[in-house]
């Protein structure tokens, strides 16, 4: 599990989350297909409908995201957070692109609804900016835990090199969506119902998705620890930088 107390992004700003979406957007990923094999039936049975759902999830315009980042930006005199959060949309677009270049690839096809999705994208419009980042953060400490489970369930180098470069980027995003959370009061039902979406979407996942991570070293009692570990910190996190 990933310390992210020992990061020093922990302490960043506005401006820096600025100036680190912008470097890190001059390093995108080039998948290298010149290895690639194709895959037995038995893991595409096992991975693409995982994958096909991540990838739904990691697309979108963020329109309304965005609305609200406007208001939040005006009201706190923090003009930053639009420019931080185009980036960080950017970044997640990046991520969907990369897997759909792996799906092309194999000839999978993309989802055109996810209900995954849906409920994500439902959950996030009850409320303002801190319902939005605290669903969308939930789903980025979920991924940490998909991408290395998926990472090993095949020898495909291609897939590989995609998690990694979504591990190297959801970590940050993690603490990115952590500070912005610190703005707003967190007090013990805010808590109690963070945890309450975390363990009612985890239960979800595993309950869709088991094959890929059991296929990925994680029996569920793994999977529930470092994914409420990963919570713990963010929480954590929120508290230390409470503005």
């Amino acid at each position: 599990m990933v310390d992210f107390k020992k990061s020093k992004m922990n302490r960043f700003t506005y401006k820096e989350w600025n100036d680190y979406f912008s470097r890190n957007d001059k390093r995108r990923l080039k998948i290298d297909f010149s290895q690639e094999k194709n895959l037995p039936e038995a893991v595409r049975r096992r991975i693409f409908p995982s994958v096909r759902e991540f990838q739904k999830g990691e697309g979108s315009d963020g329109k309304y995201l965005m609305e609200r980042v406007e208001i939040f930006a005006d009201e706190n005199q923090v003009p930053e957070y639009k420019e931080a959060m185009e980036r960080f949309v950017r970044e997640e677009n990046w991520h969907s692109a990369y897997m759909k270049k792996y799906m092309d690839f194999h000839h999978v096809g993309a989802k055109e609804t996810s209900f995954l999705d849906r409920i994500f994208r439902s959950l996030r419009r009850l409320g303002g900016v801190k319902c939005e980042v605290t669903v969308l953060v939930t789903a980025e400490m979920i991924a940490l835990t998909y991408y290395d489970a998926l990472s090993r369930n095949t020898d495909s180098i291609a897939l590989k090199s995609i998690c990694k470069q979504m591990l190297h980027d959801e970590i940050p995003h993690v603490m990115f969506q952590s500070y912005t959370l610190s703005h707003f009061q967190n007090n013990l039902p805010d808590k109690l119902m963070w945890i309450i979406l975390m363990e009612v979407t985890l239960l979800f996942v595993w309950g869709a998705f088991r094959n890929v991570y059991r296929s990925g070293g994680y029996d569920f009692s793994m999977f529930l620890k470092e994914n409420m570990g990963y919570l713990q910190q963010s929480i954590e996190l929120v508290d230390t930088q409470r503005r």
